[in-house]
């Protein structure tokens, strides 16, 4: 996200955070934004200005996981 933005963004809304790990955002916990797995399990914490929107194929990557698969299908 831009170091300019202010607003946090909507719950349920994709990131990715500096590490490259894709997470569904949560909320807020102090300065820092909640990160949970895709598919679920423990929350982690990001910076809000070191977290960005996830490209088509980390979107698709996420839609995959969602649905309960890691491969795309032949």
């Amino acid at each position: 996200m831009s170091k300019h933005h202010t607003e946090p963004p909507e719950p349920g809304t994709l990131l990715v955070d500096a590490n490259g790990k894709l997470g569904v955002f949560m909320g807020k916990g102090g300065p820092r934004y909640m990160l949970r797995p895709v598919r679920g399990g423990c929350e982690w914490e990001a910076e809000p200005d070191t977290v960005r929107e996830p490209t088509p194929a980390e979107r698709e990557t996420a839609e995959r996981q969602r649905a309960g698969r890691t491969a795309v299908s032949p």
